[in-house]
C-alpha cells in the first residue's frame, strides 16, 4: 500500500474550501469546509490516515464538499 499525506488527499480532491485534519488525541480525522459564507465539518472515524485507502478519502471529501456546496 502506498503511503499518502493529508496534503495529497486535499490536492487530489481539488476543492479550495476543503481541509483535512487529525483531531488531536481523539482517534479520528475530520474534513473542514469553509467558503466564508458556509462552514461545516465531517468526521471520519479512523485512527491513522493510511488505515483507509486513498480512493475512500477522495470519495468522502468530494461527497462532503458537494453536499456543503448544495446548501448554499
Amino acid at each position: 500500500m502506498t503511503m499518502f499525506t493529508t496534503e495529497t488527499v486535499v490536492h487530489l480532491i481539488g476543492d479550495p474550501c476543503l481541509k483535512l485534519y487529525r483531531a488531536k488525541g481523539k482517534g479520528y480525522w475530520y474534513f473542514e469546509f469553509d467558503d466564508q459564507r458556509l462552514s461545516g465539518t465531517k468526521m471520519v472515524l479512523v485512527k491513522r490516515l493510511n488505515d483507509l485507502p486513498l480512493d475512500v478519502w477522495l470519495n468522502e471529501g468530494r461527497t462532503f464538499a458537494a453536499a456543503m456546496r448544495a446548501k448554499r
